[in-house]
């Protein structure tokens, strides 16, 4: 594991990470497994989200431990909370994120809602969450920190990593973290190339199959197509 001592400008791996597309890219490589509940949106998207999260397990109703993971984290974590999809209260609001901004946590992202979404909008930290409601939590636990949870429906480890965007959230675990960068990259360059062919087709070339991708015939013969 990548000492976790280095900055994230000295991370290969997150700038590989942050470098190597979308959302959308690792979740192709990696299968609809890794990839977050679709409900699972940014509230102030302003750029990829991407980094080693720290791994947070709320009651429902009960932000006791988000609490204590915003104080006990390093700057450059992104805090993944399980906060077990419950919508009749807020996991965070303004103060909280304003708090972990200020200690240099990058992003958070909760399965629940949160509030203060003008404030938050206005923020750099950013933040994932299912939606919005006044209402405020408890603050009394039980939780956990830094053990295996589910977040939108994926299962997430502290040191994982995650890249998240206006299309969702996607995690990649730590130990396949190098090979699936290794799959994005190589699925990011066919990707530029397909979109420079599309690019480059003329609409007066008569060969509509011209700018099809190479598999797609193989497998339409097996519908005599």
């Amino acid at each position: 594991m990548m000492n976790r001592e280095l900055s994230e400008r000295q991370n290969p791996i997150i700038e590989r990470l942050k470098s190597a597309g979308s959302s959308s890219v690792f979740a192709d490589v990696m299968g609809v497994q890794q990839g977050m509940d679709f409900k699972m949106k940014p509230v102030n998207y302003k750029e990829p989200l991407a980094g080693q999260v720290r791994t947070v397990s709320a009651a429902p109703g009960d932000n006791l431990f988000l609490h204590h993971a915003i104080y006990a984290s390093t700057p450059g974590d992104i805090l993944v909370v399980d906060g077990k999809g419950y919508t009749q209260s807020a996991c965070l609001g303004e103060l909280m994120a304003g708090a972990a901004q200020k200690l240099g946590i990058k992003g958070i992202v909760v399965d629940g809602l949160v509030r203060d979404q003008r404030e938050l909008r206005d923020m750099d930290i950013q933040v994932y969450a299912k939606g919005f409601i006044p209402v405020g939590p408890s603050k009394d636990g039980p939780g956990s920190f830094d053990e295996t949870i589910t977040c939108g429906g994926t299962v997430v480890s502290s040191y994982d990593y995650v890249i998240g965007d206006e299309d969702g959230v996607v995690v990649i675990p730590a130990s396949i973290i190098e090979s699936t960068l290794d799959e994005a990259e190589k699925k990011l360059e066919y990707e530029k190339a397909r979109m420079q062919k599309i690019d480059a087709h003329s609409p007066e070339n008569n060969d509509r199959r011209a700018i099809a991708p190479s598999w797609l015939e193989e497998k339409m013969k097996q519908y005599d197509l």
